[in-house]
């Protein structure tokens, strides 16, 4: 891209519809990330790499993804790399951010000694980044994705009081100084830190960094319900060290060691298993990991990889092989081979697409969209 996409507001960006290996965004040129959401509300993006490298000027804001001043986002299944600045940063400036989750996702390798003004800038996330006054941003979910290869922020979190922000069940792999970092600099911050796994890696600094540390520099509050989160200590794995989950800080602003929470909270065990067959953009059955994410999810396992500063080090962008898009006759978003094997729907009638499924409830177009992305069993629509 030669400049960033900017999508508007009640839209489903449905990347497992994508045919071939489906969608990869780079950037060519601008000083902005590939995929800014600014002022929208009520987005659904899906199973997509984002991946920008260095823009062709120095800049401080080539992030993956971008959101600011946005509200009721669900982001999933996506793949983040390259970045210069945060791999994802949620924003305010004067606005609220809130009601946002980042489910099932890969961010890693975001480039370190590139062309960011700060210098060394390899980061993970940062959650709720301000500017101006008046802002608001929390009720903010990351679940179930997998951060590795990022100098720090793992993440990054600020909040204000309008609700808390989840870090369930995320796998943290090799950063080089930092884990994850509460700060009180926007306001009161209500964190839940559930379920998670922290790894050092080949990067990480000798005196490993503790799971989650506590920056507290003004009057605000921070209180941190913090349970079922693992440090496992793995032989011929950064020599054995591992992460101890709390600093002074944080332990002394755990307030509860359960919360009422958006999502099921998976034992770290499990949610070991899913993060690293399920995040990223792949699809059981329909679509694998690509060679960049696959490499990454094998770095995990065998304690390789590190922190990068160039794409070619691993390889570069990989190559999406190009398919012939699925036959839609009437243009409703439903491709004819499935409506011609299921009742009610007619491959040469546009008009049938939102009716409801008799098997799901839900319309015909949501049916197919779940269908594709695994989130119902084909057999479990199947027509009898």
């Amino acid at each position: 891209m030669d400049h960033p996409i900017r999508p508007g507001s009640n839209l489903y960006v449905a990347g497992q519809t994508a045919p071939g290996d489906g969608i990869q965004i780079r950037v060519e040129g601008p000083r902005q990330g590939p995929l800014i959401l600014e002022d929208s509300h009520d987005v659904v993006l899906r199973f997509m790499s984002l991946r920008p490298g260095p823009s062709s000027e120095p800049s401080p804001t080539v992030d993956a993804l971008t959101i600011e001043d946005s509200e009721r986002l669900y982001l999933g299944n996506l793949s983040m790399a390259f970045a210069t600045d945060e791999t994802f940063n949620i924003h305010v400036s004067g606005g609220r951010s809130a009601d946002i989750t980042l489910a099932d996702s890969l961010l890693a390798l975001s480039l370190d000694r590139t062309n960011h003004p700060d210098g060394r800038h390899s980061k993970g996330a940062l959650i709720c980044s301000t500017e101006g006054t008046g802002f608001e941003c929390g009720r903010i979910s990351l679940l179930r994705n997998l951060f590795a290869h990022h100098r720090d922020r793992n993440p990054d979190v600020k909040a204000t009081s309008i609700g808390p922000v989840e870090v369930i069940n995320n796998v943290f792999y090799n950063p080089i100084s930092q884990f994850g970092e509460v700060y009180d600099l926007a306001g009161d911050v209500s964190l839940i830190y559930a379920g998670n796994i922290v790894m050092p890696g080949p990067s990480t600094v000798r005196n490993v960094p503790e799971a989650l540390q506590v920056f507290d520099f003004t009057e605000a509050a921070i209180e941190i319900a913090a349970w079922g989160n693992i440090a496992p200590s793995r032989d011929r794995c950064a020599g054995g060290r591992s992460a101890l989950l709390l600093d002074p800080a944080a332990e002394a602003a755990v307030v509860a060691t359960s919360a009422d929470t958006m999502a099921t909270v998976l034992t770290a065990e499990e949610a070991y298993s899913h993060v690293m067959t399920r995040a990223g953009d792949a699809i059981p059955g329909r679509r694998v990991h690509d060679p960049l994410d696959q490499l990454v999810i094998d770095s995990v396992f065998a304690c390789t990889g590190e922190v990068i500063d160039e794409v070619d080090q691993v390889g570069g962008w990989p190559l999406i092989a190009e398919s012939a898009m699925i036959a839609d006759s009437d243009g409703d978003g439903l491709p004819d081979d499935w409506e011609d094997m299921r009742p009610g729907l007619a491959p040469d009638r546009a008009d049938d697409a939102w009716a409801l499924d008799p098997i799901t409830g839900l319309s015909h177009v949501e049916t197919w969209l779940a269908v594709l992305a695994g989130d119902i069993p084909e057999n479990a629509v199947a027509v009898q």
